[in-house]
């Protein structure tokens, strides 16, 4: 995925054209390495998926891909510098589209590799943040119905009424 301020227009003849970031989406398909002697660069080439058709977000905010809508086969590189990493998993309503899963960059410190949790980014633009949520409404054992309480041997199951 590359995140790239581009130049938007309505028509051909739009007098009031803006800047806005978009996302572009796509598939590494080789890495090259760029050698000018005294220093090289590493760039991606890429089959881009077609903004138009190819990309899409469902009603629960998941942004789907179809990776077989391909986008303009002739800006196929980038430095690896502006890659961000993403994941694609089969829709699991089926059909053509992929749900993309963004990642968080893992942190090095002293060559461990640190995780802040916290900061990871949900995978639902959306769904609420779990500060946006009042902890103290939140039920964790259902009233509503009686339950069943497994002890010990799971092969025999006793049910209780909850008080």
């Amino acid at each position: 995925m590359v995140e790239a301020e581009s130049l938007h227009m309505s028509t051909a003849k739009d007098k009031n054209p803006i800047y806005a970031n978009m996302l572009y989406y796509g598939v590494i398909e080789d890495i090259w390495e760029l050698n000018y002697t005294q220093f090289k660069i590493p760039v991606f080439r890429c089959k881009w998926v077609d903004n138009k058709g190819g990309v899409k977000v469902d009603e629960n905010g998941f942004t789907l891909v179809d990776l077989n809508k391909e986008g303009d086969p002739n800006d196929q590189f980038i430095f690896a510098s502006q890659a961000k990493q993403v994941f694609y998993v089969n829709d699991p309503n089926g059909g053509r589209w992929s749900v993309v899963l963004t990642t968080k960059p893992k942190l090095y410190d002293r060559g461990d590799v640190c995780d802040n949790i916290e900061e990871t980014p949900s995978f639902s633009r959306g769904l609420p943040e779990s500060d946006d949520i009042d902890n103290e409404d939140v039920a964790y054992v259902r009233e509503d119905c009686e339950g069943i309480y497994v002890e010990g041997d799971t092969t025999s199951r006793k049910k209780r009424k909850r008080t």
